[in-house]
């Protein structure tokens, strides 16, 4: 059966998106009617140019873990993730999401166990920079609302707020890396639990303890302020509902309260 007009320029073009993003053979793009070295030379142009874009995007993405392995590491690992993670959404900044899965299983940065939650704390920064706006509410306002009624107060957090707990230091890693500090890193053992949120404007990244952890993570999977106290109680035993409203409200990641019966 002859191929139709639109058939072919549909087949040339998907041909071409495929080879912008993939490894395929140039050479398979080529027209009855066209050159294939001319194709394959033009391709190879454009191939380049998207790449090193997409290159762009990723040290832009995650400036820690690039300063952490260094710029020609950095655009090794870039381009073996191109190959294994080739883009799927046409809207390039969203780029990068895999990073932290793939760097798992990056036989070359296993020497850097911490990199992948270093990834995933980048990404969380980037996701919290651009959330929505919303207005954190301030300790007296959510000490008002909430009142004598912890058990029935059901809290909305803030849309940038994001949790991120790992057995390794990384907020102090990310933050001595981020200020590009030159001095030499004395890292305490031991893990980190850290909280993002952008409550005024600007992202703060900030190390947690796990009672407040565990207070934000419940109420981020819907549970009333009470339910999520009493599940972090016996990390902070005889500490009041007082204290941890103060601690939740300070954090700015409260956007609103109501009593629910």
């Amino acid at each position: 059966m002859l191929q139709t007009e639109d058939e072919e320029v549909m087949r040339v073009y998907g041909g071409f998106s495929r080879a912008l993003l993939s490894v395929v053979d140039v050479g398979a793009l080529a027209s009855p009617r066209g050159s294939e070295a001319r194709i394959a030379a033009g391709v190879a142009v454009y191939r380049n140019n998207v790449r090193a874009a997409y290159l762009r995007v990723l040290k832009d993405a995650f400036p820690v873990v690039a300063r952490l392995v260094g710029d020609g590491f950095f655009r090794f690992m870039a381009h073996e993730y191109f190959h294994a993670h080739p883009p799927k959404s046409p809207l390039v900044a969203r780029y990068g999401a895999d990073l932290p899965e793939f760097l798992e299983q990056f036989e070359p940065a296993k020497s850097l166990p911490y990199l992948p939650d270093i990834a995933h704390l980048e990404i969380a920064w980037l996701e919290a920079y651009h959330a929505a706006e919303a207005a954190p509410l301030r300790p007296d306002e959510l000490f008002d609302l909430v009142g004598d009624d912890p058990d029935r107060a059901r809290l909305v957090l803030h849309p940038s707020a994001r949790l991120l707990a790992s057995p390794h230091p990384i907020h102090a890693i990310w933050r001595h890396n981020r200020e590009e500090n030159e001095k030499p890193l004395q890292l305490a053992p031991g893990g980190e639990r850290v909280l993002i949120v952008r409550p005024y404007g600007e992202v703060k990244v900030e190390p947690i303890n796990v009672a407040t952890f565990l207070v934000i993570e419940a109420l981020a999977d819907g549970a009333r302020l009470g339910a999520a106290i009493e599940a972090a109680i016996d990390q902070r035993p005889g500490a009041s509902v007082s204290e941890f409203v103060q601690l939740i409200a300070t954090s700015g990641v409260v956007t609103a309260a109501s009593i629910v019966d």
